[in-house]
């Protein structure tokens, strides 16, 4: 059996890289603001401990509270991202793969409904007559 820490009912945590990169932009954007940890605390009602584990990558910041902090700091909220490159378009290939599979599960679904032996034998020479078409 696998053995975790737990902690109120929530599993442990360990930071992320992009948890540690938002801590290291807010500690900067403080910074340029002249702003102690105290200081922007107060600004956003907490304490100037969560401000630390907030900058050490410790606490993990809702998407209110980040607005919030890019408010404060006066910094747009792509400040607190990394740049990245979005992955390519799916391949015509991969969409069509993907749409034969939701179609399949649908016909399965459709086909499972019918209770009718006749409706369900013309339901099969349906789908041999378009196996045989192509």
């Amino acid at each position: 059996m696998r053995e975790s820490k737990n902690t109120g009912g929530h599993e442990a945590r360990k930071p992320t890289d992009a948890d540690r990169f938002v801590g290291q932009q807010l500690r900067q954007g403080r910074r340029e603001m002249g702003l102690t940890q105290d200081g922007l605390a107060q600004l956003l009602g907490v304490t100037f401990q969560q401000i630390q584990k907030y900058e050490a990558g410790h606490s993990r910041m809702s998407a209110g509270r980040l607005r919030e902090v890019a408010i404060a700091l006066k910094k747009p909220i792509s400040y607190f991202y990394e740049p990245f490159e979005p992955m390519g378009k799916k391949s015509q290939a991969a969409e069509t793969r993907l749409k034969v599979k939701d179609l399949r599960r649908d016909a399965k679904k459709l086909i499972e409904q019918i209770a009718d032996a006749d409706d369900l034998q013309a339901a099969v020479r349906l789908l041999q007559a378009l196996e045989t078409s192509k």
